[in-house]
């Protein structure tokens, strides 16, 4: 069993509701996450039960929101895609004075040797360009 959690933070000059919209903007993730984003299944008000395709080259994986609470804490796990056993992205949005940090946690886990640590090393770099994108996006 393989186990890799990786942990990004990222600092926003613009208010945690504005940084939220962003962050939750589905059909907008493409702008800045790097993937061709498609959302594949609605869910409820609150976004809970959506299900968004990400195309990044030739993989294909589907996330599914499990929680959202606006505009704290968003909770995701990949439903199709990827040879994973357990995924668990987390995202959460704290005001820090005059600006906002985002806390990004995703753990992996596998039962092939080797395999989380191996798309942890895909990952990490991918979501810290995009954080980075996000950030110029915002213009925070």
């Amino acid at each position: 069993m393989s186990q890799e959690q990786i942990v990004l933070f990222q600092s926003f000059r613009a208010s945690p509701e504005r940084v939220w919209d962003a962050l939750t903007d589905h059909e907008g993730m493409g702008k800045w996450s790097g993937a061709d984003v498609r959302v594949v299944a609605r869910g409820d008000e609150r976004g809970v039960g959506t299900v968004r395709r990400l195309k990044l080259g030739t993989l294909r994986i589907d996330e599914e929101v499990v929680y959202a609470d606006a505009p704290r804490r968003l909770v995701y796990r990949i439903v199709r895609g990827l040879p994973l056993s357990f995924h668990r992205g987390e995202i959460l949005v704290e005001p820090r004075g005059e600006t906002t940090e985002v806390t990004w946690k995703i753990l992996l886990r596998s039962p092939v040797p080797g395999l989380a640590e191996g798309a942890s090393m895909l990952l990490r770099p991918a979501m810290t360009r995009g954080l980075g994108e996000l950030k110029g996006l915002i213009g925070a």
